[in-house]
Formats: C-alpha cells, structure tokens, sequence
C-alpha cells in the first residue's frame, strides 16, 4: 500500500517529486535505451515488439504508464497531447512487421516525453533535475539522450531543449 501511495499520487513535497521524477526518468531509460548494441542504445519496448502484436501492446502500455506518472506532476494538457502523440507514433510504427521493429529501436517516444517533461520542470522549478542527474545516474553512468536536436546543457547531465516544447 506504501507503493501505492509514494508512486500513485501528486506529489506534496520536494522529496516526493524527486522520487516520481526519478521513476519516470528509469522507466524511460529502461523502455528506450537500457542495452548498447553495436553503438545503438537498445531498449525493451524495441526487444518486446519483436513478439508479433503483443509485444507492441505491452510497450504502448509501459509508455501509457510512463505517461500517467507525468500526469501526476499536473503537466499542462497541451503537453500530455504531444507525449500521447509520441505513444502513438512509437505504437503505429511498432506494428508493421521487421520494419516497423527496426524503426522502433531508432524512435524513442518514452525519452521524447521524458524531455519534454524536464523542460516542464525546469521552467516551473518543481525539481532540480540537474542536481539530481548528477546524484543518481542511470545503469550505464550516463543520462539516456532525447531528441537530437536538443542542446545539453553543462554538467547537467541531461539533455534540454530551449524553452519551447
């Protein structure tokens, strides 16, 4: 019931919130890019959606999950628009067979919505999520990257954008 309620509800307090965000963060992480494979970071939404149709249906409920929890930080509607829409495209793509597969280990909607997240926090100063990049790195002892045309920031350990989404 303690999981239940640390994971399933706003958060209240800064700790929370660090706690949610970091959750978010690893889930990303591990659906999108937890494996390098001859230079490609493989994730288990891309492995899962090699089991014909559902592994494509449990991937679009782990990001669905992902999205929920982002829900949780009272994320503005707009946004939850554009996370839902990279769901959505990960999701379509991921059921044309072999090539749709393919694509999907290049497409990484949970890493998307993850950034679009941290700018969301940056911009309101809900978590200081270059401290806590720095204090809790992932597997790998890197951050996973969003979209390439995103600009990193110094020693923050994760990739932002410019203010806009």
């Amino acid at each position: 019931m303690e999981y239940f309620l640390m994971y399933h509800r706003e958060p209240r307090t800064e700790q929370e919130r660090e706690a949610l965000y970091g959750r978010v963060r690893k889930i990303a992480y591990w659906l999108d890019s937890f494996a390098n494979v001859g230079g490609l970071h493989v994730g288990l939404e891309a492995i899962m959606g090699f089991i014909p149709v559902i592994g494509d249906f449990l991937g679009l409920f782990a990001s669905l999950y992902q999205m929920y929890l982002c829900y949780l930080f009272s994320v503005p509607l707009h946004l939850m628009l554009r996370m839902l829409a990279n769901v959505l495209i990960d999701f379509v793509v991921g059921l044309v067979p072999w090539i749709g597969d393919i694509l999907d280990v290049f497409y990484k909607s949970n890493q998307y919505n993850l950034t679009i997240l941290t700018n969301w926090l940056l911009e309101n100063r809900l978590v200081d999520v270059h401290r806590y990049n720095r204090e809790h790195p992932l597997g790998s002892g890197t951050e996973p990257v969003g979209r390439p045309r995103s600009k990193a920031r110094a020693g923050a350990g994760i990739n932002v954008g410019s203010s806009r989404y």
